[in-house]
């Protein structure tokens, strides 16, 4: 009986490899990433006395309760610094998003909010901004005075970074964001760069924190939170993005971005500057000679108009809730002020979808499009948010992501520009076979919310399933550079898992060659040794196996001659396969045959 063609096993410990390397996510704050610790203090609701407003500009919305004047003075300078830094440099540019942007006029209201954030108890900070899977949040305790309170501008420089998806090392963001604080408004210009008087006398007064440990601070470090270090810290981090925008404000951002892509500062350095690393201790030179100002940008026509309203009780208790709800360990906090917003109105359809009562929610207001993004986005579960792509999906996700599909869907015949709405209804395409048509809805959300990088990541899978290739890995290489551990790990994750199972299914099909190719370009594409190894191993041992199956049919075809009389092309057959077949069972067989027949004279 002729001997029967190899089949190899699929490999899955690879997948289950991969699922080990899961990088927990973390909430990420300015001040300070969540840490998963416990309130320090509980969050009190809002003094039922206190007046509070909604405010919308262009890029935000205020829930503010330091009052309608003091309300529109910040939201007017927050919209003008940032039109004055996007025509600085595209770097700047406002996503179409909406940013939050909650003022507590009362010290006890908001330092519960920041002791929550920072972890830690009397948290020594004015403001956070927060990014969360639906947008970013600012949090300020405002105080009287706009030249006394740096805090709004600061944390707009931080948004306005959040919203590429990339970010810069620790350092150069919080110095980017101090060099900013203080920027005013002079004769339709922004002037920014005067030097901080509380950073001018930390650098003369205390102790310097090295150079390469700065520039290795990360939001998790005591150097970052610690009371102690924190004032030199953000004293360096300011006095050397002072300087290096001083010495050359078009380098400044090539060196930025240099830095993003994973530059090491004293190559960045070289190379934008022509300096080397040691011309970084001038800009710690405190001296009364030096420049008020580091630049002036001139302001355009910013659109600074604001409109405002009241904010009943249970819509202010609604939004704190649902600012809560996005930060870990927030989750007890926020039901209280859902069911304390529907003991106010028990109708308050949005904090009835907060609590999971969708149908209920949408019988209250049908016509609430967040509403249908909130309930999609129930069912579509992990895969929106920062595990998006980390685990694969299931038959069982088929239905609850095809209902997902037509909440998205009517989310975005209600509000065409909804962002969330366009990301929903294409991660809803990921459940399908053939995935293609979720590729135009993510794409769109892409454009509107260039910094949810969850959507970035469903776009690459998509590509990468559908054989867009080089979109693929154009986009890979742009959240590879997002410096976000998680995105990467999902990236990496994702593409292993989608050419495993075309490895698979070219396997199913004995397609060895095509199902090697595969497996061996992964091999190419990983910087893990171990994997490596593993990748370029199970390569080898398909293309071996398709080599022997090649042997197999050409003395398969042999026997057919002998069966059809055809002896002496059967020999030629034999010949040709014994000079080049390695399998010792094929050139067993093949030389018993052969020598039969000679035996038998049959040539």
């Amino acid at each position: 009986m002729p001997p029967a063609l190899r089949a190899l096993p699929i490999l899955l410990i690879l997948a289950a490899t991969a699922q080990a390397q899961y990088v927990p996510p973390v909430l990420k704050g300015v001040q300070g990433d969540g840490t998963g610790r416990r309130a320090l203090t509980p969050i009190r609701f809002p003094d039922p006395h206190e007046e509070w407003i909604l405010a919308r500009t262009k890029h935000f919305l205020f829930v503010s309760s330091a009052g309608e004047r003091r309300t529109r003075e910040i939201a007017a300078g927050l919209e003008t610094l940032a039109a004055a830094l996007t025509r600085m440099s595209p770097r700047f540019a406002a996503g179409a998003g909406e940013t939050r942007v909650f003022i507590f006029s009362r010290h006890r209201e908001a330092q519960p909010y920041f002791d929550l954030l920072v972890g830690r108890k009397d948290a020594n900070v004015t403001g956070l901004f927060v990014s969360s899977k639906d947008g970013g949040s600012m949090l300020i305790e405002s105080r009287s005075g706009w030249g006394s309170d740096r805090t709004p501008f600061h944390e707009l420089v931080h948004w306005l970074i959040s919203n590429s998806g990339t970010r810069p090392p620790l350092w150069l963001e919080e110095g980017l964001a101090e060099f900013f604080s203080n920027a005013e408004l002079r004769n339709g210009s922004i002037r920014a760069g005067e030097p901080v008087a509380v950073h001018v006398q930390t650098l003369r007064q205390r102790g310097r924190i090295p150079l390469p440990q700065l520039f290795s601070v990360a939001s998790e470090s005591d150097l970052y939170k610690a009371p102690e270090s924190q004032p030199s810290f953000y004293a360096e981090s300011w006095a050397l993005v002072e300087w290096l925008i001083r010495t050359d404000e078009k380098a400044f951002f090539e060196f930025m971005h240099d830095l993003e892509g994973g530059t090491d500062v004293p190559d960045a350095l070289r190379a934008r500057y022509h300096r080397p690393i040691d011309d970084l201790q001038r800009a710690f030179e405190i001296s009364l000679g030096r420049p008020n100002f580091g630049t002036v940008i001139p302001v355009p026509n910013a659109d600074t108009s604001v409109v405002t309203a009241p904010l009943g009780r249970a819509d202010l208790l609604y939004r704190l809730g649902k600012f809560l709800a996005q930060v870990e360990q927030g989750g007890a906090d926020a039901e209280r002020h859902f069911r304390e917003a529907l003991a106010v109105n028990p109708r308050h359809a949005r904090a009835l979808a907060a609590l999971g009562e969708y149908e209920q929610a949408i019988a209250a207001d049908p016509n609430d499009s967040e509403i249908d993004v909130e309930y999609a986005e129930s069912l579509l579960g992990k895969q929106i948010g920062p595990l998006a792509e980390s685990e694969p999906v299931t038959k069982e996700d088929e239905a609850p992501f095809r209902k997902a599909r037509q909440l998205a869907q009517r989310a975005v015949e209600l509000t065409p520009d909804d962002g969330r709405a366009w990301g929903d209804l294409g991660t809803s395409y990921i459940v399908e076979r053939d995935p293609s048509a979720g590729i135009a809805p993510l794409e769109k959300a892409r454009q509107i919310l260039p910094g949810r990088l969850d959507y970035a990541v469903h776009l690459f899978a998509l590509y990468r399933r559908t054989v867009e290739r080089a979109k693929a890995d154009a986009l890979f290489a742009v959240l590879d550079h997002a410096r976000n551990a998680q995105v990467s790990y999902a990236l990496r994750a994702s593409a292993l898992r989608i050419e495993l199972a075309r490895a698979h299914e070219f396997l199913q099909q004995q397609k060895l060659e095509q199902a090697a190719a595969v497996i061996r370009d992964l091999a190419a594409h990983t910087d893990d040794a171990g994997e490596k190894g593993d990748l370029t191993r199970q390569a080898d041992d398909i293309e071996q196996t398709a080599e022997t199956n090649r042997q197999i049919d050409a003395y398969n075809r042999a026997v057919n001659l002998v069966n059809m009389g055809d002896y002496a092309k059967a020999k030629r057959a034999l010949d040709r396969l014994l000079q080049s077949a390695t399998d010792p069972g094929v050139i067993h067989d093949a030389t018993n045959l052969r020598a039969r027949l000679a035996l038998r004279g049959k040539w």
